[in-house]
């Protein structure tokens, strides 16, 4: 192999983007006003800057790239926020997508781009994360799952005298159990002294309840029986009630304090082994490169842990996200878990659709070389048609059309070359020449259309003529067979070498 870049010839494909952009702007703002459509080709080009700069070897650029399909994604997002209830949304929507595809084809020149696809699978991982924290965090903050639940716990607990001792006992036995899990943990997070420490003492007291003696299980198992008796119960609080100092004092200590303190003892030694499984997670998470893992999903991380910032904010200022009114799952998963599971969602969208050049070409429809520019010149396209009958001004119309077929000319040859000379190829004469017959082909063309829509259309269909509807279609049809005829004469001039 030459190992020699095949991709699209540098200077031709940057004109190939820029002649997308003022196509779909001047679509778009012909039909709309200027916030989606700026939003729409904005989202398309943060896209494209993603995709190519996840096609580079450094972590950092990846991490940008990764930031960059997410900022994309949420620009595509706005626009269908922007644009729900107007007919010119699809419009819109075709607009951004057809940037995209074109920029991509035009910096990667790759039809299945493998690192766009696993960024927006990691970065989709850490957002479903997300989501499961924010649900969690909402239930608590919302409804007080974890209060209630050790409250209840503590109330059950010391409901009794005799229940509070003896719960106090199985406690104490838990602690114990867990000091068996945690001194191993401890001992492999510090570092090894070679003399005898806490963790040592910690390891002589820990006991597991399998090795507990049988007859201490069988004094429990008979402390529960009498607790779960109303008569021990009564029993056990008489004999309280009859020991002048001690039995306040003794009663007083097993109604909460001593509860709390081996809770929290407890609770301490829970969190030392939700850490270690944790960690272990989190290595087999990252895989054998984290770094590299890490950086395909910087835009997923960031996201999570701005909208979780963010409305927390919110809630501390008194700002209500979600309507008063909202009742149901929204209720339960909260305004972070929506923000973050409709982010996946766009996401989910944007695989889909910067997948469309390569399943396209894997069908034949498109050339697999240059899919992305065939593939956005066809959406420009069908966008003009739509925004043609949105009201689009015909000479908007017909720049449309004409910029479209531009795209995909400038982009093939673009890269013709690259794929001949290379993409760093110094061809600045043959791309002069080919853009300017190209564009003065389009340039007759556009002048035919608009002579035959200006000129031909009132002398075939006078206002005041019944049959004017259809010999207004017929001339429209002549418009479009003049554009296209011009096209494939564009298509025609292939003969000649691309490095002349």
């Amino acid at each position: 192999m030459s190992g020699l870049d095949t991709r699209p010839v540098e200077s031709t494909a940057a004109l190939t983007g820029t002649l997308a952009v003022v196509v779909a702007l001047a679509i778009g703002l012909g039909i709309g006003t200027p916030v989606p459509v700026a939003t729409s080709v904005l989202g398309g080009l943060a896209l494209a800057g993603g995709a190519w700069s996840l096609d580079q070897e450094t972590n950092a650029r990846i991490a940008a790239g990764s930031v960059a399909l997410l900022a994309g994604s949420l620009c595509l997002g706005a626009t269908l926020f922007l644009g729900r209830g107007s007919y010119a949304l699809p419009v819109y929507v075709g607009l951004a997508v057809a940037v995209a595809v074109v920029a991509i084809d035009a910096t990667t020149g790759l039809v299945e781009n493998e690192p766009l696809g696993t960024a927006l699978r990691e970065s989709g991982n850490a957002l479903l994360i997300g989501i499961v924290l924010a649900v969690l965090l909402n239930l608590n903050a919302e409804f007080g799952v974890l209060v209630a639940f050790f409250g209840t716990l503590l109330a059950v607990s010391v409901a009794t005298p005799l229940g509070a001792f003896v719960t106090l006992q199985l406690a104490v036995l838990g602690v114990l159990g867990l000091l068996t899990r945690v001194v191993p943990v401890l001992s492999g997070w510090l570092p090894d002294t070679g003399t005898d420490g806490p963790l040592d003492t910690l390891d002589d007291v820990a006991v597991s309840p399998r090795r507990l003696p049988r007859a201490v299980l069988a004094v429990l198992a008979l402390e529960v029986l009498v607790a779960l008796s109303p008569v021990g119960r009564s029993l056990f609080a008489l004999f309280l009630d009859s020991v002048p100092v001690v039995g306040p004092l003794l009663e007083l200590a097993l109604s909460w304090p001593l509860h709390v303190l081996v809770g929290l003892v407890g609770a301490a030694l829970c969190c030392v082994l939700l850490a270690d499984a944790l960690q272990v997670w989190v290595v087999d998470w990252l895989g054998d490169d984290p770094a590299r893992t890490l950086a395909l999903q910087a835009g997923g991380l960031l996201t999570v842990a701005v909208t979780l910032v963010g409305t927390t904010v919110a809630s501390v200022f008194g700002v209500t996200l979600l309507s008063a009114d909202t009742t149901g799952v929204a209720s339960l998963v909260g305004p972070a878990g929506i923000v973050l599971g409709g982010t996946v969602s766009l996401l989910l969208l944007v695989g889909i659709v910067l997948q469309t050049p390569s399943l396209l070409s894997a069908y034949g429809l498109v050339p697999a070389s240059t899919a992305g520019f065939a593939t956005g010149s066809a959406l420009l396209f069908v966008t003009t048609l739509a925004a043609a009958e949105l009201g689009l001004a015909t000479p908007l119309v017909v720049l449309g059309v004409a910029g479209a077929i531009l795209v995909w000319d400038v982009g093939a040859h673009a890269k013709s070359i690259g794929v001949h000379l290379g993409r760093a190829a110094d061809s600045t004469d043959s791309q002069f020449v080919h853009v300017t017959g190209s564009a003065l082909v389009l340039t007759g063309g556009v002048a035919v259309a608009l002579a035959a829509r200006y000129l031909l259309v009132p002398i075939l269909a006078p206002a005041a003529d019944p049959t004017a509807a259809l010999r207004s279609a017929v001339a429209l049809g002549l418009v479009v067979v003049t554009v296209l005829a011009f096209a494939a004469a564009i298509m025609a001039r292939e003969g000649r070498p691309t490095a002349e």
